[in-house]
């Protein structure tokens, strides 16, 4: 009995040295990480979240993912910096997307994967305004279109009464940010040049609109999401940003902030704010990461979306 203890003590020792490695490795593998405070936060089973957001959702002590009770699902755009907008000899590039300059996101925030569907916004608004009108097909999965700048910020309001988080149209800065996901080049994924890829990622004009069978908002998440796990960055709806519309970056915020001062008004007085992303019917040229659009904030349109930013609560800071 006391060789066999004797033999026993190393591997016990070794057992309880070696259990708990294991275990961690298990439960990553599960989708669970640790936080900061020691508790278990489990990481959904669709979140393709990358190690840098993990890493930041631990540091600030949250989620790095979630969905809320109106089926938005959100992962964290971790804080850093990068190069808005598309250096001068980028192919394809219009000349409202420079001066390319550096913003410095020094706050994190959560951004939705997927546009906002039809099947989100009846459950909270109660209405249908994109039934019956051009290139829309019933379908709670699709994306929701003929949505106004004002509709979008009902929608976010709404979604705050119901559960008290911060809900808001990204800014123009963290929508460019959360697109590229570290990339810097022409597509989330890549240059592309021949636009060899493009279809995987994006609905565009060359991937569905030219099919008289597909000219409408398709189902999100269906193509390919960016290194955050973000998908449609690139077509299906233009997505509505904050910010009103520039005709340049000259003055623009460096901190990642919407950009509200001033801007584009037309003639009858109404605000123009940006569009991001390119839509069902834009070209390669307009789906590119840096393209940016004007739109008059009080116009609904068939090509015309949006995703959801939410702020982090205060506390988690």
């Amino acid at each position: 009995m006391k060789s066999e203890s004797r033999l026993s003590w190393p591997f016990r020792r070794l057992t309880l040295l070696v259990l708990p490695a294991v275990c961690l490795v298990v439960l990553c593998l599960c989708g669970v990480c640790v936080a900061e405070d020691g508790k278990a936060a489990e990481i959904p089973s669709w979140a393709k979240v990358s190690k840098e957001q993990i890493a930041e959702a631990k540091e600030l002590g949250v989620p790095v993912a979630f969905e809320n009770d109106f089926g938005v699902k959100f992962v964290l755009a971790p804080r850093g910096e990068f190069m808005m907008g598309s250096p001068d000899d980028e192919v394809g590039r219009y000349p409202e997307e420079g001066p390319q300059h550096k913003v410095t996101m020094g706050k994190a925030c959560y951004i939705s994967i997927h546009q906002t569907t039809q099947g989100q916004w009846k459950k909270a608004m109660g209405t249908t305004p994109w039934d019956g009108k051009r290139a829309t097909v019933n379908n709670p999965a699709h994306a929701m279109n003929h949505v106004t700048w004002e509709d979008a910020m009902a929608f976010c309001a709404k979604l705050k009464e119901k559960d008290g988080r911060s809900y808001r149209l990204p800014t123009e800065a963290e929508w460019e940010y959360a697109c590229r996901a570290g990339s810097t080049t022409r597509y989330c994924y890549g240059d592309d040049l021949e636009h060899k890829k493009l279809a995987e990622y994006s609905w565009y004009l060359d991937s569905g609109w030219m099919n008289k069978d597909l000219q409408y908002m398709h189902a999100v998440g269906t193509k390919k999401p960016n290194n955050w796990g973000i998908h449609d960055m690139h077509g299906n709806a233009w997505e509505l940003c904050m910010d009103k519309m520039h005709k340049n970056y000259e003055g623009a915020p460096a901190d990642g902030s919407a950009w509200i001062k001033d801007g584009i008004t037309r003639e009858d007085g109404v605000a123009s704010r940006v569009l991001r992303g390119g839509g069902l019917r834009s070209t390669n040229r307009r789906v590119r990461t840096a393209s940016r659009y004007s739109y008059p904030q009080n116009f609904g349109s068939y090509y015309v979306g949006f995703r959801l930013a939410c702020e982090i609560p205060p506390k988690a800071k």
